[in-house]
């Protein structure tokens, strides 16, 4: 959870595209002809206001030194491209997945989480590229224009290497409107499209085969098969190594001095965060603890719990109750509230003020119309350092009465936290080792990182699990974090 206010979900892109009749174009990138409802300026248009919500809701990695290293080599990469001159854009955000993806326009994104299993800057060019191919072949804009969207956005972009992370479990607020699913044969077309523009920046193409090695690493590490479990539609990554391998020995020319800078990527990406930020927030059991913030909320046993950027929710184990944590806009809880029940479709009850921990709080019952039917809930609103929380509790009318005393239980949990050990808590971070002796994974993790999780040193070193690491070349370890449980 971060500190920008949230918001209830709604419906988070209104655009109207305003479509002319439907025409055909040609394919900048391929040269084929496909349908095209959305003319460049609405894809911008559309892209731009995509980005904002996924900068808003995931947030981005505050570290200018690496977002200029990645900005710098994208825009390398476009400037190649059949596409220069669109408004290219290339940032990391903040989340701990393995995920990269794109959307129209020219607005690209990985996670600090992917940035962990690259081992050279042409690994990082491999998969900048193969986003750039999916915006310079207008893949999203077909699918759009297939799609025959008149009246709003459907979808924008697509998740290409996620693996569960949390931007997945955003799709419950609303980001669900980003992720347009791509085919198995733009996946293809966008992988040699990624080989055709790292190439003309010199990167050396072989290093896109270790890519897919490390997907497939992931894979079997989520779901235990080898082909990882996130899209039907994406082919197995053994696939695409072997045919970007078989169009590698085709069609390359062969590299005088290929670019892959393996110690200058490895230095740059020293130190970054691996995992869950505890600084945002993090679960001890069922209490959800704040470091920065100093807060805690103790949900339900037995609920399923989420820290997302912007809410921390729970919902119950038949899923038929729900409680949702954020921080709210206003400067009072009554106001708060109040502002909770002016929303369309929500009809508050008569709100009363009390105290929870000591803090000034407003708390009300609440009905509002969804889809299922009516929903019933309690809406608490807490002030504390100068913020206000919104928690809400809500299920179906019928069943309410049988939750309320859990939810208002919960809210009545809140409060301030004061010990040390969560206040100082820190996360785990990525550390640069040099190899002095030809090493296995498992001799590595006893003498550099004691207890270590040897499929995690697999995946942050580019290595198999029997691998070994050779004398005189950088690895990397996951230095230990401070949780103080």
């Amino acid at each position: 959870m971060r500190i920008e206010p949230s918001f209830v979900p709604t419906a988070l892109l209104g655009l109207s595209l305003g479509l002319a009749a439907a025409g055909c174009a040609t394919n900048p990138a391929t040269g084929d002809t496909q349908l095209s409802l959305i003319s460049e300026e609405q894809e911008i248009q559309m892209g731009q206001q995509a980005a904002q919500q996924v900068e808003t809701s995931i947030g981005l990695v505050e570290d200018p030194e690496l977002q200029e290293y990645v900005s710098r080599i994208g825009q390398s990469l476009a400037a190649e491209s059949e596409r220069p001159d669109l408004p290219w854009s290339f940032q990391v955000v903040d989340d701990p997945g393995v995920n990269a993806f794109a959307l129209p326009g020219g607005f690209i994104y990985v996670t600090r989480g992917i940035l962990a299993t690259f081992m050279s800057e042409a690994e990082l060019a491999a998969v900048l590229g193969h986003e750039i191919g999916h915006v310079t072949a207008r893949h999203s804009v077909n699918q759009l224009s297939q799609q025959q969207v008149l009246g709003g956005l459907a979808g924008l972009g697509a998740a290409v290497f996620d693996l569960g992370s949390t931007t997945q479990g955003l799709l419950g607020t609303g980001l669900n409107l980003l992720f347009l699913k791509y085919s198995r044969d733009d996946e293809r077309e966008a992988d040699e499209l990624g080989l055709r523009y790292m190439t003309r920046e010199r990167y050396a193409p072989r290093e896109m085969l270790d890519v897919f090695r490390t997907l497939q690493r992931v894979g079997e590490s989520a779901g235990g098969s080898g082909t990882p479990g996130w899209l039907s539609t994406h082919p197995a990554p053994a696939d695409r190594l072997e045919r970007i391998a078989e169009r590698i020995d085709q069609d390359t020319v062969d590299l005088a001095d290929p670019v892959v800078e393996r110690a200058a990527y490895l230095q740059q990406v020293d130190g970054l965060v691996y995992g869950q930020d505890p600084r945002n927030g993090f679960f001890r059991d069922q209490v959800f603890l704040h470091p920065e913030l100093a807060f805690r909320l103790q949900f339900p046993q037995g609920w399923q719990t989420r820290n997302l950027p912007q809410a921390v929710v729970g919902s119950s184990p038949d899923q038929q109750a729900a409680l949702q944590l954020t921080l709210v806009e206003g400067s009072s809880a009554s106001a708060a509230v109040q502002a909770f029940g002016g929303q369309d479709g929500v009809r508050l009850g008569q709100a009363s003020t009390t105290r929870i921990d000591g803090l000034p709080a407003a708390v009300g019952g609440f009905e509002a119309d969804a889809e299922q039917g009516t929903l019933r809930g309690l809406v608490a609103a807490i002030e504390y350092e100068g913020r206000v929380y919104q928690i809400l509790g809500y299920t179906g009318a019928s069943a309410f009465a049988s939750w309320e005393g859990t939810f208002r239980e919960t809210m009545g949990s809140f409060g301030a936290v004061r010990d040390a050990s969560t206040l100082d808590v820190e996360p785990r971070r990525l550390d640069l080792v040099r190899i002095g002796t030809a090493l296995d994974l498992q001799a590595f993790a006893r003498q550099h990182s004691p207890g270590a999780d040897v499929e995690t040193l697999s995946l942050i070193n580019g290595v198999p699990a029997d691998g070994t690491l050779e004398p005189g070349t950088w690895k990397r370890i996951v230095g230990d974090a401070r949780f103080g449980n």
